[in-house]
């Protein structure tokens, strides 16, 4: 597997020692401010952020007039209008400080820059050739043992969980591509307060076939195989949850666990509507690159890096490009 981060965007001279940011600097930071956005917006009907800028302390002020003067330094094809409100809501959050490869992830990701642009610069594959048959039952009761056999012992310690969680979230933030500007990385979502302990799960007939069918199995045979079915329950307690809720569940405070759970929470929703039967296979393959976690030997993910690369499989399921797979 290639544990390389290929989705390199751009690389630009940064900071306060660029000359062009120093010279519109001269004349104070509102200057600054209004010279970037007419250049990013032209002459139009909308009227300035300076109003809700002016509101925001001077950190929060610099840091959106690097953003701005990145952005200018990155021509291309998106929205500027909405990537600069963006900008300006999200400067009294922000999390990586100018002159650095995570502050233009930041930059770009919440403008929505990337997300317009990144995916251009990819060709489309020919339709994939890929089945969607339910695995038999033979495999999902090996599945369920082997995932039984390997899932930690005892409880979580909230703690522990909270102070991994927060490292988790971080670091995705400093070198993870996929990211967009709707998602949990920049809209304010802390996984360090939304971990819970896996045994929390619900445990019934409906969680069961739901866990079943996210192994890619039919689940039908819950009904015939009663064992199966407790089987399944157990797991359930001693698994990563993998449904769309913001809250992730996990049996312990390990890195790979909860990589693995919050990027099912990065998933984008497009994706999972329309291959979602995708989803934990590339979870899985992601989960190694980004949390030292065991990439899957076989599969559809597998497969797909073959064919396609990392790229276009990011593409389509953190931007929901579904198209990018050849489905």
């Amino acid at each position: 597997m290639n544990r390389g981060r290929q989705m390199t965007l751009t690389k630009t001279k940064r900071g306060a020692d660029d000359p062009g940011l120093d010279e519109r600097l001269r004349d104070g930071v509102e200057a600054a401010f209004r010279s970037l956005e007419a250049e990013l917006l032209g002459d139009g009907p909308l009227g300035s952020h300076w109003i809700n800028v002016a509101g925001l302390s001077l950190p929060q002020q610099a840091w959106l007039v690097h953003a701005l003067h990145l952005l200018t330094r990155n021509p291309a094809d998106y929205q500027r209008a909405p990537a600069v409100a963006r900008l300006v809501g999200h400067a009294r959050r922000y999390t990586a400080e100018p002159g650095g490869d995570a502050f233009e992830r930041e930059v770009l990701a919440v403008s929505g820059w990337t997300e317009a642009v990144f995916p251009a610069t990819l060709t489309l594959p020919e339709p994939a050739d890929l089945s969607v048959e339910p695995a038999d039952h033979a495999w999902i009761s090996a599945e369920v043992d082997r995932r039984l056999a390997a899932a930690p012992e005892g409880f979580l310690d909230p703690i522990a969980a909270a102070d991994l969680g927060a490292v988790v979230q971080a670091g995705l933030r400093a070198e993870f591509p996929g990211n967009r500007y709707e998602g949990p990385l920049y809209d304010g979502y802390d996984l360090s307060s939304r971990v819970r302990d896996s045994v929390e799960l619900p445990d019934g007939p409906a969680a069961r076939a739901a866990y079943l069918a996210m192994l890619g199995g039919d689940p039908a045979v819950l009904d015939a195989d009663a064992d199966l079915a407790g089987r399944v329950g157990r797991l359930i307690t001693r698994d990563v949850s993998h449904g769309p809720g913001r809250e992730v569940c996990v049996p312990a405070a390990d890195r790979a666990l909860l990589t693995h759970a919050f990027l099912h929470v990065l998933v984008h929703p497009g994706f999972r509507a329309r291959a979602g039967w995708l989803e934990e296979d590339l979870v899985t393959l992601f989960t190694a690159e980004y949390g030292d976690g065991v990439p899957p030997a076989e599969g559809p993910a597998v497969t797909l890096l073959e064919e396609l690369g990392s790229d276009r499989l990011k593409v389509a399921i953190f931007f929901g490009r579904t198209e990018f797979l050849g489905v």
